[in-house]
């Protein structure tokens, strides 16, 4: 497999899956659901993640993913990407699950991407400080704008549904933590 294949390989299956699951509408059997999450359907703690609620939904989140994968280079290898994307799929759903038990379904992978963003962003730091410092200021500027509502800054969003900001700050939290568990090992290991 060459390499660029081999890197490549997490977030093409994470895209395959996702657009999977927008051909095959399962979109109500897979979406964060605390009811029912109570009720023993736990599946929901992870697939929630991989359904939308409409295109545009999924075509943002599809770019996000892209997005990521270019940012964090050579220096996020595909584990590092499967263990964040699960990590940071039950940080985000345990967390709305327990601090914020008003949402009462949601649908997406933007928490998971700023997890992806977070750990791969803190993996950079060795060789890439201050890029990674900006990015990690990026990140935190665009969670305090996404906690202020952009409507407040006159800003409208391009769809109808309400972005569930919280999900974005437990994905980014739980990545900074893995991101430095990743670090942490490597140097360990070094």
């Amino acid at each position: 497999m060459s390499p660029l294949l081999y890197r490549s390989s997490a977030p093409l299956l994470l895209s395959a899956l996702m657009l999977a699951c927008w051909l095959y509408p399962v979109g109500s059997l897979f979406q964060y659901q605390p009811g029912l999450i109570g009720q023993g359907e736990y599946w929901r703690l992870l697939t929630g993640h991989w359904v939308h609620i409409d295109r545009w939904h999924l075509m943002v989140n599809l770019v996000g993913v892209w997005l990521v994968w270019w940012w964090t280079g050579k220096a996020f290898g595909p584990w590092q990407w499967w263990l964040t994307t699960l990590v940071c799929s039950l940080a985000v759903s345990v967390g709305l699950y327990f601090f914020d038990p008003t949402v009462a379904w949601y649908r997406g992978f933007s928490g998971v991407l700023f997890g992806l963003f977070a750990a791969g962003t803190v993996v950079l730091f060795p060789d890439h400080p201050v890029l990674a410092l900006a990015g990690l200021v990026g990140g935190a500027a665009k969670l305090t704008l996404d906690a202020l509502g952009w409507e407040a800054l006159g800003v409208g969003l391009v769809s109808d549904f309400r972005v569930i900001h919280q999900a974005h700050l437990y994905g980014f939290v739980s990545g900074l933590l893995l991101g430095a568990g990743f670090l942490l090992t490597h140097r360990g290991g070094s």
